[in-house]
């Protein structure tokens, strides 16, 4: 009996910025099941404690707080 694994959804990578409507989300690592993600209330803000949830999870608030990856990061 062969059993795939759960492939790691498109579109989560490692050091992306996702723009929701009262700050961004970091993300810092990305594991199998896991991702360490970052707070942010702005840019440029400094020692943000890094937070861990599920994957699945992440995925679903991203979607219900309509959230936009950012690609263009202005330089300060």
């Amino acid at each position: 009996m062969h059993i795939e694994e759960k492939k790691r959804p498109q579109g989560l990578e490692k050091g992306q910025l996702w723009k929701i409507e009262h700050g961004y989300v970091y993300i810092a690592e990305l594991g199998k099941r896991l991702i360490h993600y970052k707070m942010l209330r702005q840019l440029n803000q400094k020692a943000v404690p890094t937070s861990l949830i599920g994957i699945d999870a992440l995925i679903i608030f991203l979607r219900q707080s309509e959230a936009e990856l950012v690609t263009d990061v202005p330089a300060n």
